[in-house]
């Protein structure tokens, strides 16, 4: 788990991935081994390979020796994670009541940087080896299921275990039709709001209501960082949407996507108002108290605390025409390594199962200050909670190979829309068609 402010992972997974593919090449017959693979630097092979590493050797074997089966709770699991600070210290209580509930099963962690992670572990995983599950962010989920590196939950999982999570963050752990892991985190976007300068009765609902107040007082006005992840909430809050069931981009086939831009056109040209790209120029303004409201998650919790103290509070994003926002959720969660033999999958579908619980939820909402994925987690930190409230509406986000050309286009069309360059609805129809040309739609 780790904060990712300025969301520029999304803008670089193609590179990732295409990366680790000819890495991955480089590894084919390589030696197993739970040590990460050398710096992800050192020049690839030119030629990537086709590697299934659930595929057996085909040759000829002699008559195997039975193989006594071990005891259904014991064995030694390897856990891969980037965890540290806070979230170290969670881990280590959660690692340590697993521990005491299975005193048989042996525990074993290895820290691996966050960069390198998934390139590590797929590495690992061609290689015949690797850890059996590790933590890990849903940005590499697409990556990673693609090159057959995760193991499939759906027949392991009952699904009315499902239930005990955030419908979106359950979502965020599927790609195609399979379910690949367990969420114990989520991230969106809510509105944060300074208590100095505006009343909790007076908060805005609506758009509307939002606009109203700036144009009344500029000290009412607010910060709206203009990265597509971040505004994604008022899509739907007008009734747009990004995907049909093909994959194909219909921003252009309702008006809701076109009116958000034009009511974020409005704010742009109201004082006090600032939707720009520079993320660190809109939280230090909030932080000095220049505007009342902020778009951002929960990353941000332990900065504007430290600046605002008590006076920082955070409530659900404000409706549009259509209804009540509905930002982008995202989820960490515990992946299963799919070459582990049975045996130590069970074991780490019982880990996973832990550290996923609503008591583990706790333990990462109290000592590492996160948000849990479980529904019934307790949470008593109000900008924690506040989070929790605008999960119960947000959408997963996509796991889609088109969105790799979602990114880039978007984001010229709330520039040009700002700019003044194309109208409104000009720019989403250009947005649109652009995209679907780029993934031949």
């Amino acid at each position: 788990m780790k904060s990712h402010r300025l969301r520029l992972h999304k803008l670089t997974l193609n590179f990732i991935y295409c990366l680790l593919v000819i890495v991955l090449a480089a590894c084919q017959d390589a030696t197993p081994s739970p040590t990460p693979p050398p710096d992800p630097e050192t020049p690839p092979a030119t030629q990537p390979a086709v590697i299934n590493p659930r595929t057996p050797d085909p040759g000829p074997s002699p008559t195997p020796t039975p193989t006594p089966t071990p005891p259904p709770d014991s064995g030694t699991l390897l856990l891969w994670h980037s965890w540290s600070g806070n979230d170290g210290e969670a881990l280590a209580q959660l690692l340590g009541s697993f521990q005491a509930a299975y005193p048989d099963i042996q525990i074993e962690t290895l820290f691996v940087a966050y960069n390198r992670l998934p390139q590590a572990y797929a590495d690992a995983v061609f290689a015949g080896g690797g850890p059996d599950l590790i933590l890990a962010p849903s940005w590499w989920l697409q990556e990673l299921a693609e090159v057959e590196a995760l193991l499939p939950l759906d027949d392991l999982i009952d699904p009315t275990l499902l239930d005990a999570y955030w419908p979106a963050a359950v979502e965020n752990m599927r790609y195609g039709d399979h379910l690949y892991g367990l969420p114990t985190t989520l991230e969106l976007v809510t509105l944060y709001y300074n208590r100095d300068l505006i009343d909790e009765a007076d908060l805005p609902t609506t758009t509307n209501a939002m606009l109203a107040l700036a144009q009344a007082n500029p000290q009412q006005g607010a910060g709206l960082y203009a990265n597509f992840y971040h505004l994604y909430w008022g899509i739907g809050a007008y009734g747009g949407a990004l995907f049909d069931a093909e994959g194909r981009v219909i921003l252009d086939e309702t008006a809701g996507a076109a009116e958000f831009l034009t009511w974020l056109v409005e704010m742009n040209n109201t004082a006090g108002v600032y939707v720009d790209l520079d993320y660190g120029m809109l939280i230090d303004r909030f932080k000095k108290g220049e505007f009342a409201f902020f778009v951002d998650g929960p990353w941000s919790i332990e900065e504007l605390r430290n600046s605002l103290g008590d006076a920082i509070g955070n409530a659900p994003l404000p409706a549009g025409s259509a209804g009540a926002a509905k930002p982008w959720l995202n989820a960490d969660g515990v992946f299963l390594n799919p070459i582990s033999s049975p045996h130590q999958q069970q074991l780490a579908l019982r880990m996973a199962q832990h550290l996923t619980t609503a008591q583990s939820g706790t333990v990462l909402a109290t000592v590492a200050r996160r948000v849990p994925a479980q529904i019934d987690a307790q949470v008593t930190d109000p900008l924690l909670l506040g989070f929790t409230e605008q999960a119960q509406v947000a959408i997963p986000e996509p796991h889609r190979p088109e969105m790799v050309e979602v990114w880039g286009y978007t984001g010229d069309m709330v520039l040009k829309v700002l700019g003044g360059v194309l109208t409104p609805e000009e720019a989403v129809i250009e947005a649109t068609t652009l995209i679907n040309e780029a993934n031949n739609k």
